[in-house]
Formats: structure tokens, sequence, C-alpha cells
């Protein structure tokens, strides 16, 4: 087992600090020297205050400490993350490929990423669906005996929802997005778990649409959009104004659907990820109610005809 010292060492020589510059004004150079060598173990408050002086948050690190390269498996982490929840699959090939080379990535449960990894790009890319889901099933079968961490979890579970949309079997789509979205919420307000959420309660969105569970729809929409209010954060909303759209269209209340169309409307051509479109536009009543809400905006007819949808 590796001690946090080992971190403190390696994030201190990144930012080019000497154990002076980090000692001051908190405790005796030698101090650090004992902790860096594993001698000493620094108070949460000690922690907090030599990762600010760093520009880290070192608590952060402590899933790594038995890795040979720590900051290298965390940094490689955090681009797979971003990699999976931007749909950016080229990127996360290439990351993967190299991550393959390290030997840290060779070893239980970093391997396990790495085979997430190879299965995401199975499904988005080479859209082998069914084969994705039965990886993805026995992946999380092997990963049972191993401190995985529900981060893990909650990418395969969100891929595993969305394989199941894909392939029409809707009851197991339910499911695994209810499980991912009951492991997202018992987790912290961290930047990464904020846009999981998103990414969580979109695919439970997507799962209660195609289940014609039009309220749950509206209602989950209706918590993920206060949430980020609250939070003044608006990736991937437009996913949410799109199905909370659709929901409305199907209940027949079509001036809440036509507010909300034109939301999503704006909010994916700020981001301008046509590809988006794809996921959606792939059920039917999507054109019709493109048809139906054309008369109500502008916006609406422009999308139509940038998008070709």
């Amino acid at each position: 087992m590796g001690h946090i010292g080992i971190i403190i060492e390696k994030c201190r020589q990144a930012v080019g600090m000497s154990r002076k510059d980090l000692s001051e004004n908190l405790c005796s150079e030698k101090y650090i020297y004992l902790i860096e060598k594993g001698e000493r173990t620094p108070s949460a408050n000690l922690l907090k205050l030599m990762g600010e002086k760093m520009g880290v948050f070192l608590f952060d690190f402590y899933p790594y400490l038995d890795c040979e390269d720590p900051l290298y498996v965390r940094e490689k982490m955090n681009f797979f993350n971003m990699c999976r929840i931007n749909l950016d699959f080229k990127g996360l090939k290439e990351a993967t490929e190299e991550a393959g080379k390290m030997p840290d990535f060779n070893n239980k449960p970093w391997c396990f990423e790495l085979q997430l990894n190879s299965i995401y790009y199975l499904a988005f890319e080479e859209e082998k669906y069914r084969d994705a889901l039965m990886q993805s099933e026995k992946l999380l079968k092997e990963v049972k005996a191993y401190g995985v961490t529900h981060i893990f979890l909650i990418n395969a579970h969100t891929l595993m929802t969305t394989c199941s949309l894909v392939i029409g079997d809707i009851y197991a789509a339910k499911k695994s997005a209810l499980n991912a979205y009951e492991l997202i919420r018992c987790n912290d307000d961290s930047e990464l778990y904020e846009r999981m959420l998103t990414k969580v309660i979109v695919n439970l969105m997507g799962a209660h649409y195609v289940n014609n569970e039009f309220d749950d729809v509206i209602k989950r929409g209706s918590e993920l959009l206060d949430i980020k209010h609250k939070r003044d954060s608006y990736g991937k909303i437009h996913f949410v104004h799109f199905f909370m759209a659709l929901a409305f269209y199907c209940k027949d209340r079509w001036d809440d659907a036509a507010k909300h169309l034109k939301k999503a409307v704006c909010f994916l051509m700020a981001d301008s990820k046509p590809s988006d479109v794809n996921f959606i536009a792939m059920d039917g009543r999507f054109t019709m109610m493109l048809n139906d809400l054309s008369p109500y905006s502008e916006v609406i007819n422009f999308f139509r005809k940038e998008y070709g949808v």
C-alpha cells in the first residue's frame, strides 16, 4: 500500500515547489520531508492546506495510492470520463491504447477501465450494441470482487441503458438507468459528478420515454433543470428539453412542448453538436412533433433546415 506522502512529493515537484516553499506558514520543512517518506501522516486540515497551496485537491488521489504513477493514472481517468461524457470515442480509443502501454493499466482494477472503453467503442463506433451489452454484463460480474468506483459502475450502467434502448429492450433500459441513478444520488458535488448526473438523468428520461411514462420524463427533467439552474451549469441541457418537449407533445400539451422544443434547439445550436440530434431523431414521434410544432416558431423551422430533420 502506498502513502499520501508519495502523492504530495510528486505534486510538489510537478508545480516546481520546494519543501521549504510548501511548509511556509503550515509546518516545518522537516515535517514535510517525513510526510513524503511515509513516516508521518498529515491531518485532514494540513492535507487540505497543502493541496490549496499546490493547486490540487489531494483527497482525490487516495484511490491511486497503489499505482506506480498515480498522477498519470488520475489524469488518464479524468480524460476517459470526459471522453465518455462528451462522446469523443476517437479520443477515448487513442487514450486507451496509450494507457495500455503503462504498467498500472495492466493491473486490476485499472485494466477494467480499458475494457469498458473498448466496449464503448464497440457500441458507439462499430454500432454492435448487442455485443456491447453482453460484454458489459460480463464485465460487471467480473468486477464484483474488486474495488471499482461508483463512477465506473455508473458509466457501465449508462452504456447498458443506451444499448438496450437501441435494440428495443425497454425493460432492461429502464433497469440499467435506475441502477445508474441510484448510484449517482449518493455521491458528492464535484464537477465530474455533476456532469455524470446530467448523463444519468438524461438516460433515465429516455428510458421513461420509451416506456410511455411521460409524467416521469417531465418529473426527472424538472429535477435536473432545477439542479442546473442552481449551479449555473447548462452542459447537455438540450437533451433535457428535447425529452420534455416529446413528453408534453405525447400528452397533447403542445404549448408546453413548443416552449421546451425552442429551448432545446437554442441550446443545441449554441453547443454546435449535430450528432446529438441523431439519438433523439430515432423516435418516429420526433418528426411528427416537428411537423406539428413548426408553426409555433421560426426557430423550429430554422432548426429543421439547418440539421436536415
